[in-house]
């Protein structure tokens, strides 16, 4: 369902004019935007009658290149990106969606002769990351993690080209993902086993955040975590389910086993005044701990468990989930921040499983 966000996802993100890009040519032929991006910046990779088959279509389209701005970038000779990640460097290369993102983000540099540079996030902190991150030595950034509104405008004033995902900043391009449905079909499909209670396991909300996002008519919010929030409770009200049979439980993504296991066993207590119970969670990994907990409970039944994201782990457990493509989502990031394509948001699919 388009809303004023995704339509506008498909406009220049950093002139605020609706053009064509790249990605218009290559749906027209059927073909990769990496292809279509190399007939116009390196012709060398294609042959004389693809290339000039793009050029044509492209014309005919009214497309006749990239943005001045992007090949100003192109002319610099880049030679490296920098990646600013949500957490510490152990956590990026122990989580199978991280890496799935990072391997996005690799395979474009790769085809592209460019280099990595990783940033954590320091002590979780945003200040101290963004100061690290406009004095780096790269020529372009990805920034993977969400921006508070009092920092927007540093990020707006980036000294570099620059792309947000999983966030939105305003005059910013941006690679989201389409939480609010893909909450909304991981709760309907809990509520499908007729539960008597749901536990939703969700990321860090504030109060006043999580209060808007539970509303009937929540604004659209620019952090993942509200806009899952704001699906879950949505999806709720219209299966009629009542909302004081839903358990809320934030869990920390730093560490989401070890969480989601402390946050089950506050919650057992309640919960096991209930025979059936439903699980959902924010993460795959949240889900998979929390359900091996709880199916030790005693005189309970867990009839559904929906997590989030798709990962190995989630296959071979059986667990029902939603699917994001970590992959696509850092191609997509390489290609927003260095070829000025349209910001974008990537769908979300439902996984039916065991659970």
């Amino acid at each position: 369902m388009a809303t004023d966000e995704t339509s506008s996802a498909h406009t220049g993100a950093r002139s605020g004019r609706v053009r064509l890009t790249l990605a218009d040519v290559a749906a027209k032929l059927d073909i990769s935007r990496t292809t279509v991006s190399n007939a116009f910046n390196r012709p060398e990779q294609l042959s004389k009658e693809l290339r000039e088959t793009i050029l044509s279509t492209a014309r005919e389209l009214g497309y006749f290149g990239p943005d001045p701005k992007a090949r100003a970038l192109r002319r610099k000779e880049l030679r490296e990106v920098a990646l600013v990640f949500h957490h510490d460097l152990p956590y990026a290369f122990n989580d199978p969606l991280t890496l799935d993102f990072m391997r996005g983000v690799a395979r474009q540099l790769q085809q592209r002769g460019l280099t990595l540079q990783l940033i954590p996030m320091f002590s979780r902190q945003i200040e101290p990351t963004l100061d690290v991150a406009f004095q780096t030595t790269a020529d372009a950034l990805i920034f993977h993690a969400e921006v508070p509104p009092e920092f927007a405008p540093m990020v707006r004033a980036a000294p570099l080209p620059l792309v947000v995902v999983d966030t939105m900043v305003p005059g910013a391009a941006s690679v989201c993902l389409e939480d609010r449905r893909g909450a909304e079909l991981a709760m309907a499909h809990a509520l499908k086993a007729k539960p008597d209670v749901v536990l939703v396991l969700c990321f860090f909300v504030a109060e006043e955040p999580m209060k808007r996002a539970q509303a009937a008519r929540a604004p659209r919010s620019p952090f993942n975590a509200c806009e899952r929030v704001a699906g879950y409770a949505q999806a709720a009200r219209r299966a009629g389910f009542d909302a004081s049979r839903i358990v809320w439980h934030i869990v920390d993504d730093g560490d989401p086993e070890t969480a989601a296991l402390r946050a089950v066993e506050q919650e057992r207590a309640r919960l096991s005044k209930h025979k059936r119970i439903a699980l959902v969670a924010a993460s795959d990994r949240i889900a998979l701990a929390a359900m091996g907990a709880m199916r030790t409970w005693p005189s309970v039944e867990l009839v559904s468990v929906v997590g989030f994201d798709d990962i190995p782990a989630a296959a071979a457990a059986g667990l029902t989930t939603i699917r994001q493509d970590g992959v696509e989502k850092g191609e997509s990031a390489v290609r927003v921040v260095l070829d000025d394509e349209p910001s974008v948001v990537l769908p979300l699919t439902l996984v039916p499983r065991d659970t």
